[in-house]
């Protein structure tokens, strides 16, 4: 998994291999505001299969987000242990 800005996101292209995250027990410090963004550095699972996932951290003193749908928590809870078991993989792999 790579650290990327928004333009290698899109195009799913990586840093070094030496900037990976790749010891499966990586911890990502979200401290500041803004967008991140991650894509799995394996073969072509980022440009086929779409293994890229953006978090947005929202700043200091920014209102929480309005409650969801039970049916819009429940995908996005499933989506987000999918995301989780992705990277846990693709780590393993590496």
């Amino acid at each position: 998994v790579f650290k990327v800005n928004g333009t290698l996101f899109q195009s799913c292209t990586f840093p070094p291999p030496n900037e990976a995250l790749s010891t499966g027990k990586d911890i990502i410090q979200l401290k500041t505001g803004g967008r991140k963004w991650y894509v799995c550095g394996v073969a072509d699972h980022c440009s086929a299969r779409q293994m890229k996932l953006v978090i947005t951290v929202l700043g200091d003193g920014a209102p929480a987000p309005s409650p969801t749908s039970n049916a819009h928590s429940t995908v996005s809870s499933v989506f987000g242990v999918v995301v989780a078991a992705t990277v846990a993989i693709a780590t393993i792999f590496v």
